[in-house]
Formats: C-alpha cells, structure tokens, sequence
C-alpha cells in the first residue's frame, strides 16, 4: 500500500513540474515590459489554464465516464463542445486585453536602425509574438483549437495506457493467485494420499500386534509436526526435506520384511538450499507402493546429489505383475509433475521410464 500512494505522490509531484515549467516559460521569454507583451503574457497564461482545464476534464471524468464504457461519440462530441466553449472565452478575453490588436496594422520601418515609436536605436519593433501578420486574422484561436486537440489526444493516450498497465497488473496479480491456489490444492492433494497409504502401513502393524506399532506412531507424529509447520512454507531448508524422506523410509522399512531391500545415498551438502515441501517424497512413496512384495525379493534404490546448485535425484524399484501403472505412475506423481512445471518453469528435467520390470525416476532441479 505504500508503494502505491509513493507512486500517486510523484505522479502529482511530476504534474506539478510540468504545468509550473509551462508558466514560467512565457515569463522567460517574453523579458519585455512593454504593456502589449504584459498582456499577450495574460492572454498564454490563460490558455495554459483552458490546456489543463481541457487534460484534466478528458483525464478524470470524459475518458472514463464516456470513453472506456463504450460511448466514444458522446466522449467525441463532449470534448468539442469544451474546446468550443473555452474558444469562446479564449476570443472574448483576447478583445478584452489587447483591443489595440483588433484592427492593428504592422508598423512600417522609416529609417535604417530606426523604428516608428522607438527611442532606442538600432531596435525596430517587431510583430507581437503570436500575431503574425497578413490577412489571418484569427490564426491565434485556429492554433488554440489545434493545440487543444492535441492536449484532448495527449490526456486519452495517457489514461489508455496507463489503464493498459493496469490491466496487465490486474492480469498478472490474477495469474499469480491462480498459481499459489493451484499449488496449494495439490499440496493437499498430495498429503492425503501419503497419510492414506502410511496409516494403512500402521494399521498393518497394529493388526500383527508388532512391537513396532509405537515406534512408527512416532515416527508419524514427527513427520506430522513438519507436514503441519513447514509445509505451508513455499520453501523449505532443503536439509529438512531430507530429514523428512529419510523418516519416511524408516517409516516404511518398518512394516517391511526381509525379502525388501532399501538403499539410500545421500551425496553433497545440502544446507545452502531449499526446494519446496513435499516434492521428492510422491516418487519415494511411489516406489514402495509398487516395488515391494511380500513373497519376492525387491530392491529399492534412492540416490540423491547436490553439485554446483543442481539436485539430481534418481529412485528405481522393482515392477511386480498385477502391480505396475504405466499409464498413471500414480496420483502423486502426476499431481508432483505438475507442480515441477509451475515452479521450475525451464528449470528442471523430469524422465520416468518403464520396461516392464523397473521403473525409474531421473529428477534434476536446478537450485540457484
């Protein structure tokens, strides 16, 4: 919000500038005190005021009320009608100031050096300034209702492009929020699905009355803890993440038997990192709900590596027939490709392959 009436103060601020260098400008050049310049200075200062009165009306209240709602010929048609009414004031005011310009002939010179009325020499008096002379008598309100039109074209093209910037705010706010409640809705896509498949590994437990069922209760109110607190974080400690995968594997290795084996590599220095929560995990969580059985052997392989800001982490497990979904690979891996392609945009490979007996996961993150 204070970056917002900081931007509004220097809009004005600039405004201000501007109209100020406008009306001293005349006062600059016209350095004369002769009674005519005095006047015609009266007369520019004056149509400085219908210049601001014509962007400021067009600004704030023509372009929008008529304009921008689709009625451009009553936006048209208005302004006219104000230019025409300010000429009106412009003309009559002119008469007013300087009636000796009414019917005014040019002085002639009479000598070299010399003008008419003119005590110092080598001056010669010369035309007052927008007065020219011939038989255009009222060239100075023709040139007012030119230069209005540009200031009425000025004012349009300025409030048209700033609500264009406006609009592509407004559009890239929107597709911001659009993200953040796309990446939240598969969040909690994917946390359910990990609780569903690891209370089921509980309840396993608890129904062969093994001595593990309270370590891995546990084990789950730790992963809890961090799912509940670290998870609505869009980044987390990259070192935490691991922490939670290597509880998770521990979790799983519980309900396990011996025929399953579980290897895991953990090779760099992960603690100048983040990445964002629940990632990794659907890849290990899909490995184990299909690379595992109770009567064959299995083996489960989990490499991870950090090298000059790059993660790249592979999992493989074994395809057991009746087992394996190659059409899906599962809800979360679908819903965790997803959120790869939202938040690593150009900045990650992902490669899943399938030959019938090993499915393999190769994932590179860059992290910097």
């Amino acid at each position: 919000m204070g970056k917002r009436i900081s931007e509004g103060k220097l809009k004005i601020l600039l405004h201000i500038v501007v109209w100020a260098v406008l009306f001293v400008l005349p006062v600059y050049l016209l350095y004369d005190t002769d009674a005519r310049e005095r006047n015609f200075l009266m007369e520019v200062w004056f149509q400085l005021v219908c210049y601001a009165v014509i962007f400021y009306m067009s600004y704030f209240f023509l372009a929008p009320r008529f304009f921008f709602n689709g009625n451009k010929l009553a936006y048209f048609i208005s302004s006219a009608m104000l230019i025409f009414v300010l000429t009106l004031s412009l003309g009559l005011l002119s008469n007013r100031f300087r009636p000796e310009f009414r019917d005014l002939e040019w002085e002639k010179r009479q000598m070299p050096g010399m003008a008419p009325g003119n005590s110092r020499p080598g001056l010669i008096r010369q035309p007052p300034l927008g007065r020219p002379p011939g038989p255009i008598k009222n060239w100075p309100l023709i040139n007012f209702i030119l230069t209005s039109c540009m200031v009425t074209g000025l004012s349009l093209g300025l409030r048209f492009s700033e609500k264009l910037m406006l609009n592509e705010k407004m559009r890239k706010e929107a597709e911001k929020e659009k993200l953040n409640s796309e990446l939240a809705f598969l969040k909690n896509q994917i946390n359910p699905h990990f609780l569903f498949n690891t209370l089921n590994s509980i309840y396993s437990l608890a129904l062969m009355k093994s001595d593990m069922t309270a370590e891995a209760v546990m084990k789950l109110a730790d992963m809890m803890r961090y799912m509940i607190q670290d998870v609505k974080n869009e980044l987390v400690p990259l070192e935490l993440e691991l922490e939670y995968l290597m509880h998770y594997v521990e979790l799983q290795k519980i309900r396990l038997n011996e025929k399953v084996a579980v290897q895991v590599n953990v090779d760099g220095d992960p603690q100048a990192f983040h990445i964002p929560p629940m990632i990794l995990v659907p890849f290990i969580e899909n490995a184990f709900k299909y690379g595992t059985s109770s009567h064959e052997n299995a083996l489960i392989s989990i490499n991870l590596k950090i090298k000059d800001g790059l993660l790249v982490f592979r999992v493989s497990n074994q395809l057991f027939s009746g087992r394996e979904k190659p059409e899906t690979f599962g809800i979360g891996i679908s819903n965790t490709r997803r959120r790869l392609n939202l938040l690593y945009p150009g900045r990650h490979i992902l490669e899943l392959s399938n030959n019938g007996e090993t499915f393999i996961v190769n994932l590179e993150i860059s992290l910097v």
